[in-house]
Protein backbone atom coordinates (compact mmCIF):
# COMPACT_ATOMS: atom_id res chain seq x y z
CA UNK A 1 0.00 0.00 0.00
CA UNK A 2 0.95 3.94 -0.25
CA UNK A 3 3.41 5.09 2.53
CA UNK A 4 2.56 1.47 4.13
CA UNK A 5 5.64 1.73 6.31
CA UNK A 6 6.54 -2.31 6.34
CA UNK A 7 6.33 -3.86 3.12
CA UNK A 8 6.37 -8.04 2.34
CA UNK A 9 9.56 -9.50 0.44
CA UNK A 10 9.15 -10.23 -2.71
CA UNK A 11 9.82 -13.87 -2.33
CA UNK A 12 6.91 -14.02 0.19
CA UNK A 13 4.53 -12.51 -2.24
CA UNK A 14 5.37 -14.69 -5.43
CA UNK A 15 4.05 -17.87 -6.83
CA UNK A 16 5.52 -18.04 -10.45
CA UNK A 17 9.05 -18.38 -12.24
CA UNK A 18 11.51 -15.09 -11.35
CA UNK A 19 11.57 -13.39 -14.37
CA UNK A 20 15.84 -11.92 -12.89
CA UNK A 21 16.72 -15.02 -11.55
CA UNK A 22 18.93 -14.42 -8.25
CA UNK A 23 19.02 -10.62 -8.69
CA UNK A 24 16.84 -10.03 -5.76
CA UNK A 25 19.55 -11.46 -3.19
CA UNK A 26 22.71 -9.16 -5.12
CA UNK A 27 22.28 -6.75 -1.50
CA UNK A 28 25.17 -5.35 -0.48
CA UNK A 29 25.53 -7.37 2.70
CA UNK A 30 25.80 -10.66 0.79
CA UNK A 31 28.69 -9.52 -1.93
CA UNK A 32 32.13 -10.67 -0.93
CA UNK A 33 34.32 -7.75 -0.02
CA UNK A 34 38.09 -8.20 -0.99
CA UNK A 35 40.63 -8.35 2.01
CA UNK A 36 41.95 -4.94 2.40
CA UNK A 37 45.16 -4.01 0.22
CA UNK A 38 48.27 -2.69 1.04
CA UNK A 39 47.02 0.72 -0.15
CA UNK A 40 44.55 0.09 3.24
CA UNK A 41 41.76 -0.37 0.98
CA UNK A 42 38.31 -1.56 2.74
CA UNK A 43 34.97 -2.12 1.73
CA UNK A 44 33.13 1.10 1.19
CA UNK A 45 30.18 1.69 3.72
CA UNK A 46 26.89 0.47 1.64
CA UNK A 47 24.94 3.48 0.43
CA UNK A 48 21.25 4.08 1.84
CA UNK A 49 18.78 2.25 0.16
CA UNK A 50 14.90 2.09 0.32
CA UNK A 51 13.39 -1.32 -1.43
CA UNK A 52 9.86 -1.13 -2.39
CA UNK A 53 7.53 -3.45 -4.38
CA UNK A 54 5.05 -2.58 -6.76
CA UNK A 55 2.48 -5.23 -8.23
CA UNK A 56 0.03 -4.77 -11.18
CA UNK A 57 -2.64 -6.40 -13.44
CA UNK A 58 -4.62 -6.08 -16.06
CA UNK A 59 -8.56 -5.54 -16.70
CA UNK A 60 -11.15 -5.42 -13.94
CA UNK A 61 -14.13 -6.00 -15.72
CA UNK A 62 -17.61 -6.83 -14.57
CA UNK A 63 -19.79 -8.65 -17.23
CA UNK A 64 -23.79 -9.48 -16.07
CA UNK A 65 -23.20 -13.21 -15.07
CA UNK A 66 -20.69 -11.67 -12.17
CA UNK A 67 -23.33 -9.48 -11.10
CA UNK A 68 -25.50 -11.45 -10.42
CA UNK A 69 -23.55 -13.83 -8.43
CA UNK A 70 -22.32 -11.17 -6.43
CA UNK A 71 -26.09 -9.98 -5.36
CA UNK A 72 -27.39 -9.63 -2.05
CA UNK A 73 -30.25 -9.43 -0.24
CA UNK A 74 -28.93 -5.57 1.20
CA UNK A 75 -26.62 -4.63 -2.39
CA UNK A 76 -23.61 -6.51 -3.90
CA UNK A 77 -20.72 -8.29 -2.37
CA UNK A 78 -17.69 -8.51 -4.69
CA UNK A 79 -15.12 -9.22 -1.75
CA UNK A 80 -14.92 -12.97 -2.21
CA UNK A 81 -14.27 -12.26 -5.73
CA UNK A 82 -11.14 -10.76 -4.65
CA UNK A 83 -10.15 -12.97 -1.41
CA UNK A 84 -7.73 -15.39 -2.95
CA UNK A 85 -5.56 -12.79 -4.24
CA UNK A 86 -5.62 -9.75 -1.54
CA UNK A 87 -2.89 -10.81 -0.24
CA UNK A 88 -0.41 -10.31 -2.68
CA UNK A 89 -2.36 -7.20 -3.72
CA UNK A 90 -2.25 -5.34 -0.44
CA UNK A 91 1.40 -6.84 0.33
CA UNK A 92 2.70 -4.61 -2.43
CA UNK A 93 4.05 -0.85 -1.71
CA UNK A 94 2.03 0.13 -4.46
CA UNK A 95 -0.61 -1.99 -6.50
CA UNK A 96 -2.12 -0.96 -9.64
CA UNK A 97 -4.71 -1.98 -11.70
CA UNK A 98 -6.86 -0.81 -15.13
CA UNK A 99 -10.70 -0.20 -13.77
CA UNK A 100 -12.39 -1.00 -16.99
CA UNK A 101 -16.12 -0.38 -16.62
CA UNK A 102 -17.86 2.55 -14.51
CA UNK A 103 -19.78 3.04 -11.58
CA UNK A 104 -22.59 5.46 -12.87
CA UNK A 105 -25.31 4.73 -10.28
CA UNK A 106 -28.37 2.39 -10.22
CA UNK A 107 -30.29 4.62 -11.45
CA UNK A 108 -29.80 3.67 -14.83
CA UNK A 109 -29.43 0.47 -14.08
CA UNK A 110 -26.10 -1.91 -14.61
CA UNK A 111 -25.22 -3.79 -16.98
CA UNK A 112 -22.61 -5.62 -18.51
CA UNK A 113 -21.06 -5.52 -22.63
CA UNK A 114 -21.08 -3.80 -24.43
CA UNK A 115 -21.86 -0.44 -22.17
CA UNK A 116 -20.84 -1.58 -18.74
CA UNK A 117 -22.23 0.31 -15.54
CA UNK A 118 -21.13 -1.59 -12.35
CA UNK A 119 -22.05 -1.75 -8.43
CA UNK A 120 -20.18 0.71 -6.63
CA UNK A 121 -19.38 -2.50 -4.93
CA UNK A 122 -17.18 -3.61 -7.34
CA UNK A 123 -14.90 -1.14 -6.82
CA UNK A 124 -15.03 -1.01 -2.55
CA UNK A 125 -14.51 -4.33 -3.70
CA UNK A 126 -10.64 -4.17 -5.30
CA UNK A 127 -9.79 -1.36 -3.01
CA UNK A 128 -10.53 -3.42 -0.03
CA UNK A 129 -8.22 -5.82 -1.77
CA UNK A 130 -5.10 -3.45 -1.95
CA UNK A 131 -5.32 -1.27 -5.09
CA UNK A 132 -3.57 1.94 -4.87
CA UNK A 133 -4.17 3.08 -8.34
CA UNK A 134 -6.84 2.41 -11.00
CA UNK A 135 -6.45 3.52 -14.03
CA UNK A 136 -9.24 4.55 -16.16
CA UNK A 137 -7.94 5.05 -19.66
CA UNK A 138 -9.49 2.66 -21.57
CA UNK A 139 -12.39 1.86 -24.45
CA UNK A 140 -15.66 1.54 -21.87
CA UNK A 141 -14.94 4.84 -19.92
CA UNK A 142 -17.68 6.65 -22.37
CA UNK A 143 -20.12 3.60 -21.77
CA UNK A 144 -22.21 5.94 -19.29
CA UNK A 145 -20.86 9.15 -21.33
CA UNK A 146 -19.33 12.42 -19.43
CA UNK A 147 -21.83 11.71 -16.19
CA UNK A 148 -20.67 8.11 -16.35
CA UNK A 149 -16.70 9.28 -15.68
CA UNK A 150 -17.57 12.08 -13.07
CA UNK A 151 -19.66 9.43 -11.00
CA UNK A 152 -16.97 7.34 -11.54
CA UNK A 153 -14.11 9.07 -10.20
CA UNK A 154 -16.17 10.56 -7.34
CA UNK A 155 -16.74 6.85 -6.57
CA UNK A 156 -13.26 6.05 -6.40
CA UNK A 157 -12.62 9.84 -4.43
CA UNK A 158 -14.69 8.74 -1.90
CA UNK A 159 -13.07 5.00 -1.40
CA UNK A 160 -9.43 6.76 -1.05
CA UNK A 161 -7.99 5.17 -4.12
CA UNK A 162 -5.87 7.30 -6.64
CA UNK A 163 -6.84 7.26 -10.44
CA UNK A 164 -5.54 8.56 -13.91
CA UNK A 165 -6.41 8.51 -17.28
CA UNK A 166 -9.76 9.87 -17.35
CA UNK A 167 -10.52 13.97 -16.01
CA UNK A 168 -14.09 15.84 -14.52
CA UNK A 169 -12.04 19.46 -15.32
CA UNK A 170 -9.48 20.49 -17.32
CA UNK A 171 -7.51 21.05 -14.46
CA UNK A 172 -7.49 17.58 -13.47
CA UNK A 173 -6.61 16.48 -16.52
CA UNK A 174 -3.46 18.29 -16.74
CA UNK A 175 -2.37 16.81 -13.28
CA UNK A 176 0.09 14.18 -13.20
CA UNK A 177 -0.10 11.69 -10.39
CA UNK A 178 2.90 11.07 -8.25
CA UNK A 179 2.03 8.78 -5.80
CA UNK A 180 4.69 8.73 -3.06
CA UNK A 181 6.00 5.21 -2.38
CA UNK A 182 8.02 4.53 0.81
CA UNK A 183 9.28 8.29 0.21
CA UNK A 184 9.98 7.35 -3.55
CA UNK A 185 8.13 9.21 -5.95
CA UNK A 186 6.33 7.34 -8.54
CA UNK A 187 4.30 9.36 -11.58
CA UNK A 188 1.82 6.69 -13.07
CA UNK A 189 0.38 7.96 -16.86
CA UNK A 190 -2.38 6.52 -18.39
CA UNK A 191 -3.82 6.32 -22.16
CA UNK A 192 -5.98 4.49 -24.40
CA UNK A 193 -6.34 4.01 -28.47
CA UNK A 194 -10.16 5.01 -27.67
CA UNK A 195 -13.89 4.67 -26.52
CA UNK A 196 -15.62 1.76 -28.84
CA UNK A 197 -16.01 4.89 -31.37
CA UNK A 198 -17.60 7.47 -28.45
CA UNK A 199 -16.60 10.81 -27.82
CA UNK A 200 -15.82 13.36 -25.20
CA UNK A 201 -18.35 16.23 -25.39
CA UNK A 202 -17.63 19.47 -26.99
CA UNK A 203 -14.89 20.86 -26.11
CA UNK A 204 -13.95 18.65 -23.07
CA UNK A 205 -11.59 16.29 -25.01
CA UNK A 206 -9.99 16.41 -21.90
CA UNK A 207 -11.88 14.22 -20.19
CA UNK A 208 -10.28 10.96 -21.86
CA UNK A 209 -6.57 10.51 -22.28
CA UNK A 210 -6.47 9.58 -25.56
CA UNK A 211 -3.70 8.38 -27.46
CA UNK A 212 -0.74 11.12 -28.63
CA UNK A 213 2.72 10.10 -28.66
CA UNK A 214 3.93 14.09 -29.01
CA UNK A 215 1.52 15.03 -25.33
CA UNK A 216 2.68 11.17 -24.07
CA UNK A 217 6.38 11.84 -24.20
CA UNK A 218 5.71 15.86 -23.21
CA UNK A 219 3.77 13.96 -20.02
CA UNK A 220 7.35 11.44 -18.90
CA UNK A 221 9.18 14.78 -19.21
CA UNK A 222 6.97 16.29 -17.07
CA UNK A 223 7.05 13.58 -14.64
CA UNK A 224 10.55 13.36 -14.11
CA UNK A 225 10.15 17.20 -13.52
CA UNK A 226 7.76 16.89 -10.88
CA UNK A 227 10.87 14.63 -9.48
CA UNK A 228 9.34 11.45 -10.40
CA UNK A 229 12.27 8.83 -9.51
CA UNK A 230 10.32 5.97 -11.07
CA UNK A 231 7.63 6.46 -14.48
CA UNK A 232 5.14 4.43 -15.33
CA UNK A 233 2.94 4.41 -18.39
CA UNK A 234 -0.22 2.23 -18.62
CA UNK A 235 -1.14 1.71 -22.48
CA UNK A 236 -4.42 0.40 -23.55
CA UNK A 237 -4.70 -0.65 -27.36
CA UNK A 238 -3.37 -3.33 -29.30
CA UNK A 239 -5.83 -6.18 -30.93
CA UNK A 240 -7.95 -7.85 -28.83
CA UNK A 241 -7.57 -11.67 -28.73
CA UNK A 242 -4.17 -12.14 -30.09
CA UNK A 243 -1.29 -13.38 -28.00
CA UNK A 244 1.75 -11.31 -30.22
CA UNK A 245 1.71 -7.23 -30.07
CA UNK A 246 1.37 -5.34 -33.16
CA UNK A 247 3.89 -3.14 -34.55
CA UNK A 248 1.93 -0.27 -33.93
CA UNK A 249 1.84 -1.42 -29.73
CA UNK A 250 5.82 -2.21 -29.80
CA UNK A 251 6.58 1.21 -31.30
CA UNK A 252 4.41 3.15 -29.34
CA UNK A 253 6.02 1.31 -26.21
CA UNK A 254 9.87 1.72 -27.74
CA UNK A 255 8.83 5.67 -27.87
CA UNK A 256 7.84 5.53 -24.22
CA UNK A 257 11.29 3.82 -22.99
CA UNK A 258 13.08 6.17 -25.23
CA UNK A 259 11.31 9.07 -23.86
CA UNK A 260 12.49 8.44 -20.19
CA UNK A 261 9.85 5.82 -18.91
CA UNK A 262 10.74 2.89 -16.90
CA UNK A 263 7.92 0.80 -17.03
CA UNK A 264 5.32 0.02 -19.93
CA UNK A 265 2.32 -1.88 -18.63
CA UNK A 266 -0.12 -3.21 -21.70
CA UNK A 267 -3.77 -4.15 -21.63
CA UNK A 268 -6.78 -4.08 -24.09
CA UNK A 269 -6.36 -7.25 -25.63
CA UNK A 270 -7.55 -9.42 -23.08
CA UNK A 271 -4.90 -12.32 -23.14
CA UNK A 272 -1.47 -12.35 -21.86
CA UNK A 273 1.55 -10.73 -24.23
CA UNK A 274 4.90 -11.71 -23.99
CA UNK A 275 7.08 -9.13 -21.53
CA UNK A 276 10.50 -7.92 -22.04
CA UNK A 277 13.31 -5.89 -20.68
CA UNK A 278 15.74 -3.40 -22.50
CA UNK A 279 18.99 -0.98 -21.54
CA UNK A 280 18.28 2.57 -22.23
CA UNK A 281 20.30 5.82 -21.63
CA UNK A 282 18.84 8.14 -18.72
CA UNK A 283 18.91 11.79 -19.71
CA UNK A 284 22.83 11.62 -18.61
CA UNK A 285 23.84 8.84 -21.07
CA UNK A 286 24.30 6.39 -17.91
CA UNK A 287 21.96 3.30 -18.45
CA UNK A 288 19.28 2.01 -16.98
CA UNK A 289 16.75 -0.86 -17.52
CA UNK A 290 13.37 -0.62 -18.41
CA UNK A 291 10.83 -3.31 -18.54
CA UNK A 292 7.24 -3.34 -20.66
CA UNK A 293 5.21 -5.98 -20.46
CA UNK A 294 2.56 -5.75 -24.15
CA UNK A 295 -0.55 -7.06 -22.09
CA UNK A 296 -1.19 -8.15 -18.69
CA UNK A 297 -4.33 -9.95 -20.14
CA UNK A 298 -7.78 -10.27 -18.19
CA UNK A 299 -7.57 -10.32 -14.40
CA UNK A 300 -11.04 -10.55 -13.67
CA UNK A 301 -13.90 -10.52 -16.24
CA UNK A 302 -16.41 -13.50 -17.48
CA UNK A 303 -14.54 -14.33 -20.79
CA UNK A 304 -14.36 -18.14 -20.10
CA UNK A 305 -12.30 -19.48 -23.24
CA UNK A 306 -8.94 -20.64 -23.45
CA UNK A 307 -6.27 -17.54 -22.98
CA UNK A 308 -9.19 -15.12 -22.21
CA UNK A 309 -9.61 -16.15 -18.21
CA UNK A 310 -6.37 -16.37 -17.20
CA UNK A 311 -4.11 -13.08 -16.03
CA UNK A 312 -1.13 -11.89 -14.24
CA UNK A 313 -0.19 -10.51 -11.16
CA UNK A 314 2.99 -8.74 -12.18
CA UNK A 315 5.47 -8.21 -9.25
CA UNK A 316 8.73 -5.68 -9.23
CA UNK A 317 11.31 -5.23 -6.85
CA UNK A 318 12.88 -1.44 -7.20
CA UNK A 319 15.76 0.26 -5.25
CA UNK A 320 16.58 3.42 -4.94
CA UNK A 321 19.69 4.41 -3.49
CA UNK A 322 19.35 7.21 -1.18
CA UNK A 323 22.92 8.61 -1.89
CA UNK A 324 22.74 9.07 -5.95
CA UNK A 325 19.23 9.33 -6.19
CA UNK A 326 19.25 6.66 -8.49
CA UNK A 327 16.16 4.43 -8.77
CA UNK A 328 17.12 0.78 -9.86
CA UNK A 329 14.60 -2.50 -11.43
CA UNK A 330 16.15 -5.14 -9.06
CA UNK A 331 13.82 -8.29 -9.94
CA UNK A 332 10.27 -9.26 -12.03
CA UNK A 333 7.76 -12.08 -11.14
CA UNK A 334 4.66 -13.32 -11.66
CA UNK A 335 1.77 -14.85 -10.17
CA UNK A 336 -0.48 -16.50 -13.46
CA UNK A 337 -4.36 -16.18 -12.20
CA UNK A 338 -7.57 -17.95 -13.40
CA UNK A 339 -11.06 -16.82 -12.69
CA UNK A 340 -13.27 -19.49 -11.31
CA UNK A 341 -16.98 -19.06 -12.29
CA UNK A 342 -18.27 -21.20 -9.81
CA UNK A 343 -16.92 -21.19 -6.26
CA UNK A 344 -17.66 -23.39 -3.61
CA UNK A 345 -21.14 -22.27 -3.61
CA UNK A 346 -21.50 -22.65 -7.19
CA UNK A 347 -22.14 -18.42 -7.77
CA UNK A 348 -18.93 -16.86 -6.77
CA UNK A 349 -16.34 -15.99 -9.15
CA UNK A 350 -13.17 -15.95 -7.60
CA UNK A 351 -9.54 -14.98 -8.66
CA UNK A 352 -7.49 -18.20 -8.16
CA UNK A 353 -3.79 -17.74 -7.97
CA UNK A 354 -2.90 -20.79 -10.06
CA UNK A 355 0.06 -22.23 -8.47
CA UNK A 356 -1.75 -22.24 -4.65
CA UNK A 357 -4.08 -24.42 -6.11
CA UNK A 358 -2.26 -26.79 -8.16
CA UNK A 359 -0.10 -26.93 -4.98
CA UNK A 360 -3.03 -27.93 -3.10
CA UNK A 361 -4.73 -30.81 -3.62
CA UNK A 362 -7.55 -30.09 -1.45
CA UNK A 363 -7.79 -26.42 -1.82
CA UNK A 364 -11.26 -25.41 -1.28
CA UNK A 365 -14.35 -25.59 -4.26
CA UNK A 366 -12.33 -26.01 -6.77
CA UNK A 367 -13.69 -29.12 -9.11
CA UNK A 368 -11.21 -31.68 -11.26
CA UNK A 369 -12.01 -30.47 -14.38
CA UNK A 370 -11.31 -26.88 -13.18
CA UNK A 371 -8.33 -27.81 -11.70
CA UNK A 372 -7.37 -29.71 -15.31
CA UNK A 373 -8.29 -26.47 -17.16
CA UNK A 374 -5.67 -24.09 -14.25
CA UNK A 375 -2.91 -26.64 -14.94
CA UNK A 376 -3.28 -25.61 -19.23
CA UNK A 377 -3.38 -22.25 -18.12
CA UNK A 378 -0.24 -22.47 -16.13
CA UNK A 379 1.30 -24.39 -18.99
CA UNK A 380 0.19 -21.80 -21.44
CA UNK A 381 1.22 -18.77 -19.61
CA UNK A 382 4.66 -20.10 -18.46
CA UNK A 383 5.52 -21.07 -21.87
CA UNK A 384 4.35 -18.24 -23.09
CA UNK A 385 6.27 -15.66 -20.85
CA UNK A 386 9.26 -17.78 -20.15
CA UNK A 387 12.20 -15.63 -18.70
CA UNK A 388 13.61 -12.38 -19.54
CA UNK A 389 16.93 -11.97 -20.76
CA UNK A 390 18.47 -9.06 -19.50
CA UNK A 391 21.37 -6.57 -18.78
CA UNK A 392 22.09 -5.23 -15.62
CA UNK A 393 24.43 -3.09 -14.17
CA UNK A 394 27.64 -5.21 -13.38
CA UNK A 395 27.26 -6.74 -9.72
CA UNK A 396 30.98 -7.81 -9.67
CA UNK A 397 31.77 -4.05 -10.06
CA UNK A 398 32.01 -3.39 -6.24
CA UNK A 399 33.98 0.31 -5.90
CA UNK A 400 36.35 0.73 -2.91
CA UNK A 401 37.48 3.58 -1.77
CA UNK A 402 40.59 4.21 0.80
CA UNK A 403 40.12 5.17 3.91
CA UNK A 404 42.81 7.78 4.93
CA UNK A 405 45.07 7.20 8.15
CA UNK A 406 44.48 3.56 8.03
CA UNK A 407 47.25 1.04 9.25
Amino acid sequence: MVLVTAAMTLAGLCWGPSLLPGYAHATPDTLTWPEASAERMVPRPPDPVERFTIVAVGDLMAHMPQVTAAKTASGYDFTPCFAPVAQRISGADLAIGNFETVTAGSSSGYTGYPSFNTPDEFAQAAVGAGFDVLTNANNHILDRGAAGISRTLDTLDGLGVLHTGAARTAEEADRILVADVRGVKVAVIAYTYGMNGLSAPAGKSWMVNVIDKARMVAEVAEARSLGADLVIVSIHNGVEYQRQPSAAQKALEQSMIDAGADVVLGSHPHVIQPMTTTVAANADGTPRTAFVIHSLGNFVSNQRERYRDTGLILQFTFEKNLKTGVTTLLAVSYVPVWVDDTGASGAETRILPIGDVLADAAYPGVTGAERTRMQQAWDDTTSHLGSIETTLADAASVPFYAVPGVQ
